[in-house]
């Protein structure tokens, strides 16, 4: 649970913003004669919709704890917990029970905790994400409309990308381009979503080149060296902080060149390939390709990315409820008070992941952490 934590708030993210500055018309000969600033609201607008993200479960802790502490206290599963033979869902006074036995006890608590959750998790999994809403998946979307692209590096060379490059090839328009744009996809007038051609594959295990990363570093390490840098007693204040906010800028425009150029194929010493996993590969979640020379992105089922959200995470933190709310029970022989205090270390640890993960969004990608809402 610690290194699921400490994975998640320390990823390396970054929004590749696609769109191209608009020509302006001179005023004087009607000449195109330079180019219009990109808006940066649709790059905080899909940072935010990530770091909403970022805490989503399949299964919902309120109705999780309710439903069990229902089950065990007010319909009276505790009861069968007694170390006597005899089962009964109420408590007859005018009859002998034993005290309850530990070991039966937690069997039972774990058992109605995790039949609950299994039925949440296969609603959720067959209703819910296809018919209602599946959050992961519009974020893809958004990202298409966007025209943003994600690269996630969990590790030093491993990561996740999602190729959100817009079909249309500008996003920052009117509400009327956009609806034309939609239509345009509808009647199939376009090209695919997809990073290859005629292909709607968007999301992708990446296994990366040390090269990348090591230039990706470089900028990043230069940025921190020269925003921890001690100022002056003349460059302190307002003066300090403008430096730090120029400087910025300059390393979010030249990582994104990077990155997009790498998406490219534009850059000579640093190129990628487009496959699927073998079926060894795949069972054993390993890529045995070498990575030294040229990196692999590898098709996935469009879910993979969740690998760094709390929603790819559901066995590790089904687990972690089912020990927290047994082991408490057992110290209390209480089933109500080991639910609510599940449900308030539910709530510790969500804050401490939505703390933790915006920080780190603000510094990996760079944007302002006060547009992050």
């Amino acid at each position: 649970m610690i290194h699921m934590f400490v994975v998640q708030a320390t990823i390396d993210i970054f929004l590749i913003d696609w769109e191209r500055p608009k020509p302006v018309m001179s005023s004087k000969d009607g000449q195109k004669s330079e180019e219009g600033a990109v808006s940066i609201w649709r790059t905080y607008f899909v940072a935010n919709e990530w770091n909403e993200i970022q805490t989503c479960r399949k299964i919902n802790p309120i109705l999780q704890l309710f439903t069990t502490v229902f089950f065990l206290h007010v319909v009276g599963f505790q009861y069968l917990a007694s170390a006597d033979p005899y089962s009964s869902f109420s408590l007859d006074s005018s009859q002998y029970r034993s005290g309850d036995s530990r070991v039966f006890r937690f069997a039972l608590g774990a058992c109605v905790f995790l039949i609950i959750g299994l039925i949440q998790w296969l609603f959720h999994t067959l209703f819910y994400e296809r018919f209602i809403c599946d959050e992961v998946r519009e974020f893809v979307d958004l990202c298409s409309m966007a025209n943003i692209s994600v690269f996630i590096m969990q590790n030093a060379q491993y990561g996740y990308y999602i190729h959100g490059r817009s079909v249309h090839g500008r996003a920052d328009t009117d509400m009327k381009d956009m609806y034309n744009q939609l239509k345009r996809e509808e009647d199939n007038l376009c090209g695919h979503r997809g990073l290859l051609p005629n292909s709607e594959q968007q999301t992708f295990r990446a296994a990366l080149p040390k090269r990348l990363r090591t230039q990706y570093d470089r900028v990043l390490n230069t940025l921190n060296m020269q925003t921890n840098q001690p100022a002056s007693r003349m460059e302190r204040g307002a003066g300090k902080a403008a430096d730090s906010f120029l400087k910025s800028l300059e390393a979010y425009a030249v990582l994104n060149r990077f990155l997009s150029a790498f998406v490219d194929h534009s850059l000579r010493d640093l190129d990628y390939m487009v496959k699927d996993k073998l079926l060894f590969e795949s069972i054993l979640d390993v890529e045995f390709e070498d990575t030294t020379e040229k990196g692999f992105f590898y098709n996935d089922s469009g879910h993979s990315f969740d690998a760094v959200l709390f929603y790819g995470n559901e066995t590790t933190l089904m687990i972690f409820d089912i020990l927290f709310f047994s082991i408490v029970d057992l110290l209390a022989q209480n089933f109500v008070l080991a639910g609510c205090l599940t449900y308030l270390m539910d709530l510790i640890l969500v804050e401490i992941r939505d703390s933790a993960g915006k920080k780190n969004l603000a510094k990996k990608t760079l944007v302002d952490e006060r547009f992050l809402i």
